[in-house]
């Protein structure tokens, strides 16, 4: 169960990359690997329970996974991150989080301020 509506997703965050058929799909996908990335301290705490602060953050963190999904969804689970031809050279480089989750650093940076995703809790 995604802790993001397709309401909040099209009209809070202004998404709309993702179509109307993946929507729930992909923000329930999307709220899993957030858990992810905050070591499941989201379900533990509960996430009525969480400040105001830090549920916007945890929404809008999951509408940005959502969106890197559906945009690099094909490159996130190749096992190369480069490939090369001549002179032309491609890189791809996801940031990685806990329980190796690829992701992006806007997604990181979300979580950071909420202090769920510090090891020392």
């Amino acid at each position: 169960m995604s802790y993001v509506d397709e309401d909040y997703y099209k009209n809070e965050y202004g998404g709309n990359i993702i179509t109307d058929k993946e929507i729930k799909k992909k923000l329930n996908k999307a709220s899993d690997q957030i858990d992810t990335l905050t070591y499941n301290r989201i379900v533990a705490i509960g996430f009525t329970n969480l400040t105001e602060f830090q549920k916007d953050k945890v929404k809008k963190s999951i509408c940005y996974q959502a969106d890197f999904m559906a945009q690099y969804g094909d490159y996130l689970d190749m096992p190369l991150s480069g490939y090369s031809a001549g002179s032309i050279s491609l890189s791809f480089k996801a940031q990685e989080g806990g329980g190796g989750i690829k992701t992006s650093p806007e997604v990181q940076n979300l979580l950071k301020a909420t202090g769920l995703t510090s090891r020392r809790l």
